[in-house]
């Protein structure tokens, strides 16, 4: 696996600030504390609170299962006839393989010694978080990245991983994982300010700050492959990157949410409005100009909620 460091990629770079931030470990925190303060929640706010780690707790586990297939698909490519070093990729996405794991047993750990339960179906089935989108779904297109590699068709390869990409990083994590953050925010400063202190689950936020940042480089990653694809394959905006964010804008951005909010004071209407712009920043990212429906996100979105 020979790297030109001269030649040092998107993906290298962040597989190197990846060494740098990516060293902490879930079995640093302390969660005593935050046992203590999850008794004080009200069974409507444990039960929403926990559809929301639920579904992370999944997710992570989905993706750590499914992230393999990516590095195969790239291995299948030949490498000097794409736009990018698919080695440097690769190492990348190993290092991420790592970090999601690395998430699952954080989740893994709050649900056994803060929850007490490693139930997640009771808490996400008929939700929000199912609506229109699963991590599940993942495992699909893990199945379809391999089925592309046996038919050893470069369009069809290509396609299958510019899929996959816009699933993983474009909407897991920049969409559903990033507007679960902001729902943590809010429903921990309420209940903060309700019982009067300055922090609750401090340790889940300590810890869970660590999964965002880890994150926030797995996206941007994403999105850089998302625009270098573009480059090998520039039917793909129309083929394959429009039509899937169509399918998430109808099934999550244009649904309503199905779970009651029992913290008073909650603001959907304002993590709406923030992950319309995170989309927003997905297309500018790949290039705007290159799409037909979806290169202003607000005002496509307006136009149809109009139109319903």
């Amino acid at each position: 696996m020979p790297i030109e460091y001269s030649e040092r990629e998107k993906p290298y770079e962040l597989y190197r600030k990846g060494k740098r931030e990516g060293t902490w470990d879930p079995d640093d925190y302390d969660f005593e504390q935050d046992r203590e303060d999850w008794e004080q929640f009200s069974e409507q706010e444990q039960h929403r609170f926990l559809g929301s780690c639920a579904a992370f707790y999944d997710g992570e586990e989905d993706v750590t299962r499914t992230l393999a297939p990516y590095m195969m698909a790239l291995d299948a490519l030949e490498n000097e006839e794409m736009p990018f070093d698919v080695v440097q990729e690769q190492m990348y996405l190993a290092q991420q393989v790592y970090e999601e794991a690395k998430h699952t047993d954080l989740f893994s750990r709050y649900f056994e010694q803060v929850f007490g339960t490693h139930d997640t179906e009771a808490y996400r089935e008929g939700g929000y978080q199912e609506a229109g989108y699963s991590t599940d779904d993942l495992y699909d297109t893990a199945d379809e990245l391999l089925a592309a590699i046996t038919s050893g068709e470069r369009q069809q390869l290509v396609y299958a991983l510019g899929e996959a990409y816009l699933n993983y990083m474009g909407i897991v994590e920049a969409q559903l994982a990033r507007s679960g953050y902001l729902s943590f925010d809010q429903m921990i400063e309420l209940k903060a300010e309700e019982m009067g202190r300055d922090v609750v689950l401090e340790s889940f936020q300590e810890a869970i700050g660590k999964v965002r940042q880890d994150e926030t480089r797995h996206i941007e990653n994403g999105r850089w492959v998302l625009s270098k694809l573009v480059e090998a394959e520039p039917d793909i905006v129309a083929d394959v990157y429009e039509p899937r964010i169509d399918e998430y804008v109808q099934n999550r951005v244009l649904t309503e949410p199905q779970q009651e909010m029992p913290f008073e004071g909650y603001d959907e209407k304002k993590i709406g409005k923030q992950t319309i712009q995170y989309l927003q920043d997905t297309i500018d990212y790949i290039g705007a100009e290159q799409f037909e429906e979806y290169s202003d996100v607000r005002a496509t979105v307006s136009g149809k909620q109009a139109a319903d």
